[in-house]
């Protein structure tokens, strides 16, 4: 896990506080301790620093904007008991684990995901994945990849067998035989079609799936004169990295690779199958109701309505940086 933005003596102590706020991936994992940050604790950003997805706020916190705000391993969870300011993750685990004072600001990034099937597996199309093994991280943008990917075909999740391996070994288990294909996020992705080569099948259709990799933020944060401001300058570092990562990627490759734990090759491998928007998608209201429909059961309670999801968009903060 890397910190960012850390100056002196404090160093040793928010690395503590970082570690102890650390969840590892874009998943349904257990939420970070409750660690209410200190009311004068530098402008915190929660972000899974294993995701090639978070690369703009590692640039945007390497940057000279960088002492402004510090970046810790986490994700929306992080908002809801008050350990961060504000957070990234895909919009799953927003629907997941968002509470009613979080606001989504804007998507940061596309994650434009593939499945990765054996052709050795007997698996041609979309719809051969009947009754095969698939591995992938449950409950997570990956997941409801599958899911829509599957349903081009017919097919349902009851229709193929989900494979639980560790999320570092997903790629290996399809090369080596426990699952029969992989619904996960780069550059996982990018492992399995690597080591299968010629055996890989490639299911990708970002009109059917893409992740949105999404800043979210607090009412609270909003609505406070000193943070506010803080969210702003960060907002505007973050823009900027961006333009500089569309211009020129290949010079933030070792920095992203440095700080997710990836090889800068498959970073390199990897990164066209991300996009950077920073906007609203104008279709990202009707990603949210038709997931939240898969969501919701899974947590015991009827999908929330149109209206209801269409209240957590705040897109003044975007709005106020592009102004100035």
């Amino acid at each position: 896990m890397t910190c960012f933005g850390v100056r002196g003596a404090t160093l040793i102590a928010l690395y503590v506080l970082c570690a102890s706020l650390a969840i590892s991936g874009q998943g349904a994992n257990p939420a970070p301790p409750s660690v209410p940050l200190a009311a004068d604790a530098p402008f915190t950003v929660a972000v899974s620093t294993t995701t090639i997805e978070g690369g703009p706020v590692y640039v945007a916190g390497n940057g000279p904007q960088g002492a402004g705000f510090r970046v810790i391993n986490g994700g929306v969870r992080n908002l809801a008991n008050g350990s961060a300011h504000a957070a990234t993750n895909a919009e799953t685990q927003f629907l997941i684990a968002g509470t009613p004072n979080v606001r989504i600001l804007f998507t940061v990034a596309e994650g434009l995901y593939r499945i990765v099937g054996k052709r050795s597996a007997g698996i041609s199309r979309v719809a051969d994945l009947r009754g095969k093994r698939v591995t992938l991280p449950r409950d997570t943008s990956a997941h409801y990849a599958l899911v829509r990917m599957l349903s081009t075909a017919g097919l349902s999740e009851s229709d193929v067998k989900i494979v639980d391996l560790p999320r570092e070994q997903m790629a290996a288990g399809v090369i080596d035989g426990r699952a029969d294909a992989i619904s996960m996020w780069e550059p996982e992705a990018q492992k399995a079609v690597d080591g299968l080569g010629r055996d890989a099948i490639v299911f990708q259709d970002n009109k059917v799936y893409r992740e949105l990799f999404s800043l979210y933020t607090t009412t609270d944060v909003l609505g406070d004169s000193r943070r506010r401001p803080q969210l702003v300058s960060f907002v505007r570092a973050l823009l900027s990295a961006v333009d500089e990562m569309k211009a020129k990627p290949a010079p933030h490759f070792p920095l992203i690779a440095k700080t997710t734990g990836h090889p800068v090759e498959q970073v390199a491998r990897s990164w066209e199958h991300h996009a950077f928007p920073v906007a609203v998608p104008g279709d990202m209201l009707d990603v949210m109701v038709e997931e939240e429909k898969w969501v919701a059961p899974k947590q015991n309670r009827a999908p929330r309505s149109r209206a209801t999801l269409a209240a957590f968009f705040e897109p003044r903060i975007l709005d106020e940086v592009r102004r100035r």
